[in-house]
């Protein structure tokens, strides 16, 4: 090979490294951009940023992080320690992919006919429903309308910072919107998704309801849900509801890491 083509290939070899790491600045800039416009600061905001800031300094400092790179390869220690550290990032990306995935396939579950509603509370600012619980409920208003026959446990306390709880304001949201106060129940107790669904077949058991269940909760959340309802004995669907665009990143997020928790501790 002479020395025009070996640096042609040289050269093109670098212009596809630039263009690599432009992507990668920019995809990682975007999402954090994403993470800042939840306005939220909390758990899955905060590892998101950090996750997606790392990822974008290694795209920027790529030189000298290779040089860094080397000089700790030349000790066994060293070269153990980046062995371990890349195995620990490697599984957590394809933890990451597996648990999105698993997300949107229990998305996808549909229901039986006239399975018992039970909406996961969220949110209410002072006396009404947030964005999300009220996407959730236009869900749930959509399925009972449907199936004129099935009847809806309605899960949630009340929080710090609501002046009535999650249940109190679901139902009334339902019943303005047309739903019979006779096919709706409360569950008022409850300040996580395993307590939203363990109080509730509480509550239908008490009142005789239908065992099969349809979780109404946002996308990425139904698979936990499911998880949940299956350690119960409980055979469950979906009903999704959407999520605020703005809203996404920050809790699928915060869901991948849920999703470990409910796997491995509970």
């Amino acid at each position: 090979m002479d020395n025009k083509k070996v640096e042609k290939k040289i050269g093109g070899g670098k212009i596809t490294g630039i263009i690599i790491r432009a992507a990668v600045i920019t995809g990682s800039a975007f999402m954090i951009y994403w993470y800042l416009d939840s306005g939220f600061i909390a758990f899955g905001s905060v590892m998101g940023i950090l996750i997606f800031t790392a990822t974008a300094g290694c795209a920027v400092f790529l030189e000298p992080l290779k040089h860094l790179i080397g000089k700790i390869r030349k000790t066994k220690a060293g070269k153990a320690a980046l062995t371990i550290f890349f195995i620990l990032v490697g599984l957590f990306v394809i933890y990451a992919g597996t648990a999105l995935g698993l997300m949107i396939y229990g998305s996808k579950n549909p229901p039986e006919d006239n399975a018992t509603v039970v909406v996961l509370g969220c949110q209410v600012k002072g006396t009404v429903p947030s964005h999300t619980l009220r996407m959730r409920l236009d869900a749930a208003y959509d399925y009972l309308t449907a199936k004129p026959e099935a009847k809806a446990v309605l899960s949630g306390g009340k929080g710090d910072n609501e002046h009535i709880s999650e249940a109190e304001c679901m139902y009334n949201y339902l019943t303005e919107k047309g739903i019979s106060p006779d096919r709706l129940y409360l569950e008022d107790r409850s300040t996580n998704t395993n307590e939203n669904i363990s109080f509730s077949e509480d509550v239908i058991k008490k009142n005789g309801l239908n065992e099969n269940i349809a979780i109404v909760t946002d996308w990425y959340h139904e698979y936990r849900a499911s998880i949940i309802c299956k350690r119960l004995g409980y055979h469950c669907g979906a009903v999704s509801a959407d999520t605020p665009r703005y809203l996404t990143a920050h809790l699928v997020t915060r869901e991948i890491f849920a999703l470990a928790n409910e796997i491995i501790f509970r």
